[in-house]
């Protein structure tokens, strides 16, 4: 059976996260242990926002929406609009706002 005729999961990522540290590593200014630690950490963050858990999804919205992924793409002279475009186009980052947890109310006398 042609694969292209499969059809796929509708939240599943179009790539893998290797394809897209590769891809970022040849736009940083200089591929230096540290900036390829640093593209390694942006990508499991990539790699979390799709995780089944709720906390590590959140968190990884959080870090990839935030002026945090700015911080550190400026240090290995990436755009972080680029990094959210395409963890956007390749499903990584969803368009879709992430609920936090509802806080528990204690009942007065409550133990």
């Amino acid at each position: 059976m042609n694969a292209a005729l499969i059809p796929t999961h509708p939240n599943r990522p179009l790539v893998g996260i290797r394809i897209i540290e590769r891809m970022l590593l040849r736009h940083v200014f200089a591929p230096v242990p540290e900036a390829k630690l640093i593209v390694a950490m942006i990508c499991q963050a990539m790699a979390d926002a799709i995780s089944s858990d709720d906390y590590l999804r959140r968190r990884a919205y959080e870090f990839l929406q935030s002026r945090r992924l700015d911080f550190f793409t400026d240090l290995v002279d990436i755009n972080p609009e680029f990094v959210r475009d395409v963890a956007r186009r390749t499903r990584y980052l969803t368009t879709q706002k992430i609920q936090k947890p509802k806080k528990r109310i204690r009942k007065p006398g409550a133990r």
